[in-house]
């Protein structure tokens, strides 16, 4: 890491004002490590919300299976079909995908890789690479550098008690095959075997502070450049997860309200059916109108929610630039992007069978009411995506990374060609 200094003299503080300060500067840190967890321990209850979706919509999904085996088996248009079919089923998985991702934050947020080997090593040789997943926050080891003659013998007589390292490694060889287990565990890691019996105990009790993340070179400096590196860190995957929270929060809204929605027009067919709900002659097209035209309001309401948080944070710092200026970051942007090519996808498939269920349901006045519809839930979605400046490019690479499972933005050539 490059220094931070700016000016600053040196010679002008002691090495003892120094020290204070640097422990000074951890405790700041532990306080603000301790409240980026505390959001992100409401974020990840948060993430729960998935729970809700079947909640409030779990006669969603059998009537709106209803609407469509039903219009199938009677041979009704195929365009009514599949474009409800294909928005009923992106506006469900949508929110899904957004908690599912919001949980993979997670996990980065409170997760990083223990390393062990060397880099560069190679995948196949002996002292390769190896992950190893750990918690974020290493295990706490006191400084070497913190300690004199006398207090050094006295940690040492403290970490050599053996209710210790009972904590750690078992007291006495009737441990029901423990140490065969870690011994084997560590072999297969990184290659290297303790003695066997309580000969090895200080190996093992080395690999599991090892576990931990805790290093052998622990100097309050090293602690200061270790906590900066964990911050930062840290706030910057927050500022992912909480908005991925409330784009989902968002969405989940939006579609719960949709699925009622159109699972209450479906409820009201299955009463007007003569045949009892067994829509002998096919599902009313004035029905399938309703539910088109559901998910043709759906689309931009979806568009608009994934749009609004980042909106709403420039509007309240106001004089920092443009909105545009966001979508320069293709990370940062890359659920919203994506989601808003599913609405368009959406609303492509609603509109056609607005349109095809009016016509077939009022003939030419059907078909003129289903294109202004239409026409407005077009513009709604245009209106909704004003200040939405990604690109098509941007939007549709950003779909194929979250699908493939890659994080945008995909390597520039522009930025590769001059380093060649």
């Amino acid at each position: 890491m490059t220094s931070m200094n700016n000016g600053v003299v040196g010679d002008e503080i002691s090495d003892e004002e120094s020290r204070a300060a640097m422990r000074g500067f951890l405790q700041r840190s532990e306080v603000r490590l301790s409240t980026i967890h505390r959001v992100g321990q409401a974020l990840l209850g948060g993430s729960a919300l998935v729970l809700l979706l079947p909640l409030f919509i779990r006669d969603g999904f059998p009537k709106m299976t209803t609407l469509l085996v039903s219009s199938y088996d009677a041979g009704q248009h195929w365009l009514v079909i599949v474009g409800i079919g294909v928005a009923a089923l992106v506006s469900v998985v949508l929110p899904v995908a957004a908690i599912y991702l919001l949980v993979g934050d997670l996990l980065g947020f409170y997760f990083t890789s223990n390393i062990f080997g060397a880099p560069g090593a190679g995948h196949h040789v002996p002292d390769r690479t190896v992950f190893n997943p750990r918690f974020v926050i290493p295990g706490l080891g006191f400084n070497n550098d913190e300690l004199n003659e006398r207090t050094r013998a006295l940690l040492d007589e403290g970490r050599n008690d053996e209710w210790t390292r009972a904590l750690l490694v078992p007291r006495s060889l009737d441990d029901a095959g423990w140490r065969d287990r870690f011994d084997t565990r560590t072999f297969e890691i990184w290659g290297t075997a303790a003695p066997e019996g309580l000969a090895g105990d200080d190996d093992r009790l080395r690999q599991m502070f090892r576990f931990a993340g805790l290093n052998s070179d622990r100097t309050l400096a090293h602690d200061v450049a270790r906590s900066e590196a964990l911050l930062a860190k840290h706030v910057l995957s927050i500022r992912i997860v909480v908005l991925r929270y409330t784009k989902a929060l968002l969405l989940l809204i939006a579609t719960t309200v949709a699925t009622l929605a159109a699972s209450g027009i479906v409820e009201e067919a299955l009463h007007s059916d003569p045949s009892g709900g067994r829509f002998a002659g096919g599902f009313p097209y004035r029905y399938l109108f309703l539910v088109a035209l559901v998910y043709v309001i759906w689309a931009p309401v979806a568009a608009r929610s994934v749009t609004a948080p980042l909106r709403m944070i420039q509007r309240h710092t106001p004089g920092v630039g443009r909105h545009r200026d966001v979508y320069l970051d293709k990370l940062l942007t890359q659920f919203e992007s994506a989601t808003v090519l599913a609405t368009l996808v959406v609303l492509v498939g609603a509109v056609a069978a607005l349109i095809t269920s009016g016509y077939q349901a009022g003939g030419g006045t059907g078909l003129g009411v289903g294109i202004v519809l239409g026409s407005v839930g077009v513009m709604l979605w245009v209106v909704a995506l004003a200040s939405y400046t990604a690109g098509p490019r941007q939007t549709i690479t950003a779909l194929a990374l979250l699908v493939r499972g890659r994080e945008a933005p995909a390597v520039s050539k522009t930025m590769r060609e001059p380093r060649t």
